[in-house]
Order: structure tokens, then sequence, then C-alpha cells
């Protein structure tokens, strides 16, 4: 059992006609057919036909705040901007689950995610050779209006799989069960020989590819600049970011996998030490005389387990909260760096512009310049000034 949690997102209606037809093909965006499609099925709605189920489950995620007024609670917060939660369940290539195998491990999933009064639309797909079930959930309580917390969703259905493994006799994923065992003791987690660990800073940099980072302002009057130096300047300026970029969190990374390093090691190092300590007499007075609890002299003395257990216990919170610090002080300064690259690229575009309008007036000027070369200025010999009086052929001028 493999599941899957695809994501959030804002439109019940898009996800549905993804999973109630066939993939969509780079010529067919929005195909009419549903051949992929073995079987359908809805939870806490009150239709059976799977078209309808997207539009049911909209008006229930519109009508949240009356919603809560009914239920006796407050119309107030803030608005659920993702609804719709997107996962799905796979099984192994050998297994063959009927139909009512798989809606009883949708029906644990939901509520192993505390979805189990939620509307949702499950879906089975045949264009593979895995079985797998897509299930699309409501977030909105039809009864509270109220939306689910969806923290550590991941692990909520991890654990429920490894359960689901364990019910149906055999285990298919053995890393996965010890990486919950390790989760619990608050160990460092496995990971397959060769690979490489993915810290944070390495998936922000290959996720942000240019369809996603480069937003592009382009100029409001296109027609009076010279668009093609634009584009160039933009180009120059986005490599000079996407270098720069991927320099920044590469050093980032490299600082950020020493400091992780040397924090697991000081906290390992504790573990061991108290666990050094709790085993003589003198070795519990020290950490009782570090935890000032005069309560727990005595239990010191006689090493009670259960004491040993709870200093354990408080070394481990110290320590997942000493982690936490360290994981947001490494995110705010990958904000940093987002924000300096961002402004420094909306810099160069308005250089690019400048540039760009320089160019377009430099052009029309040689135009002009080379059209005025051109004309043929036609030279207009002045006439000889018509004679007057005596001179136009005789006679004076005679009163």
């Amino acid at each position: 059992m493999i599941p899957k949690i695809n994501g959030l997102g804002r439109s019940f209606a898009g996800v549905a006609a993804y999973c109630l037809h066939d993939a969509p093909e780079p010529d067919d965006r929005r195909p009419r057919t549903s051949e992929r499609v073995g079987w359908a099925d809805t939870r806490n709605l009150a239709t059976f036909r799977p078209e309808r189920a997207a539009r049911l489950m909209a008006a229930t995620a519109k009508a949240a705040p009356d919603l809560k007024r009914l239920a006796g609670g407050s119309r107030g917060g803030r608005k659920l901007a993702k609804p719709v939660l997107h996962y799905s369940l796979s099984w192994a290539q050998d297994e063959t689950p009927d139909k009512g195998e798989m809606s009883r491990a949708v029906d644990g999933s939901l509520e192993a995610l505390g979805l189990d009064g939620h509307e949702a639309l499950i879906v089975a797909h045949e264009d593979t050779r895995h079985p797998h079930v897509h299930v699309i959930a409501n977030r909105v309580d039809p009864e509270t209006g109220k939306a689910a917390t969806l923290g550590n969703s991941k692990l909520r259905l991890s654990r429920w799989a490894e359960g689901y493994e364990r019910e149906q006799g055999r285990i298919r994923c053995e890393r996965r069960v010890e990486n919950n065992e390790r989760r619990r003791a608050g160990q460092q987690l496995l990971r397959p020989a060769g690979e490489r660990p993915r810290h944070w800073a390495r998936i922000r940099r290959e996720g942000m590819q240019p369809g996603r980072a480069r937003r592009t302002r382009k100029p409001r009057r296109e027609d009076q600049i010279n668009m093609e130096a634009w584009r160039h300047g933009e180009a120059e300026a986005w490599e000079a970011v996407a270098d720069g970029r991927e320099s920044s969190f590469r050093h980032l990374e490299t600082r950020a996998r020493k400091e992780w390093a040397e924090l697991h090691k000081r906290q390992e190092e504790m573990r061991q030490r108290l666990d050094r300590e709790s085993r003589t007499v003198l070795g519990r007075l020290r950490i009782w005389r570090l935890d000032r609890s005069l309560r727990e002299l005595t239990g010191a003395i006689r090493g009670r387990e259960d004491l040993v257990k709870g200093w354990r216990e408080d070394l481990d919170r110290y320590h997942k909260g000493e982690r936490a610090e360290l994981g947001k002080a490494h995110g705010e300064r990958a904000q940093e760096i987002e924000r300096g690259w961002r402004k420094f690229y909306r810099s160069r575009l308005v250089d690019a512009e400048r540039s760009a309008w320089a160019v377009r007036e430099r052009m029309r000027e040689r135009y002009e310049t080379r059209e005025r070369d051109r004309t043929i200025t036609r030279i207009v010999v002045p006439r000889p000034p018509r004679p007057r009086g005596p001179e136009r052929g005789g006679g004076g001028f005679e009163r």
C-alpha cells in the first residue's frame, strides 16, 4: 500500500474532471472518454452520481459561514482558500483487491486523516498495472462548516498504511516500518544507499523552474519601445538571476548541512551522556542538581525507571525545539535570498525597459535622418525683377 497526497486545490470540478475521464493528451486537453475509470463512489453526499459530486462539494465549501452559524458558532474567521484534498491509494502489481476491499481501505484512510464525516468522491482507475484509487475529499465539515486540520497528514497515512499491511498479513515496505519506529524514537530517518539527502535548500532550488519563477512584466506600451532589445535585456537579467540564485542557495545548502550535522552530533552526545549518567547514583544526582526538583531526589537515588524515561522525554522535546528553531532560521535566510534576487530582477527589468526605450529613440532619429538625406530638395533660382518705367520698352512716366 502506497498512499500519496497530490496536494490541496481550489476547484472541485477540475480535479473531478481529471479523475472521471481519461488522461489528457497534448492535442486533447479535455478528453470526453472515461475508459480508464473502473468504478466511482461517493461518501456523505446526497447523490450517487459522480458527475454531480463536485458541484455539491463546492456548494458545501461555499456555504461554510452559514453552516457555522447554524451549528451555533461564529461566522467569522479567514475564508478557506483551498478546500480540496486529493490523494491516491496504490496497491502492488500482484495484488487484486476488489471494490469492497478498496472501499474499506478508503474509509480507513479518511478516518486516519480525520475526514470520515466529510464529503468525498472515490474514483478507481484501471490504466496502470497496479490497482489504485483516487480520493477527492472536502475539507469543510458539512455539519459544523469548520475546515479539517491536515497537519502531519503524510505521517498519518504512513502509519495507517503500516497498520493496513499488518492486517493483510504481509509487510511490503520494510523501510516505512523502520522510519516510523525511528520517528517515534526521535531519530534520523533511513535513506537508500547512495542516495543524497534531499535538503530543503536543494528541493527549493530544483523545484524553482523558469515557468514558475520567471514572472516577466512586459512593458505596457510595446509599440513605443524596441521589443527585441527589451527581450535581449530581460534574458540577460534572468541569466544573471539564475546563476546568482543557484550560487546563493548552494552556499546556503552547504552551510545548512554543516549546521545540521553539528546539531545532530551534539544532540546524540547529550542523549548518550544522559544514558550513561542515568545508570549510576552519582550521575542521577548530577542530573537532579541540574533539574532542581526536590521531590525527585528520592526517585533519582533509587533510579526509578519512570523518572529516567521522563528525563529522556524532556530531552527529546528540547531537541525538537532546537531543530525547529534551526529550520526556521534557514527558512528565513532562504526567504531573504528570494526577496533579494527578486528585487534585483525587477531592477534589471526596469533598466532593460529604459535601454529599449533609448534604442527606440535612437532608431527613430536615425530613420528621420536617413529619410531627410534621401529627400531631393528642389533648388529654386530667383527670377530677375520685372522692368518698370522706361525700361519696359520706351516711354517715360507721363502724367
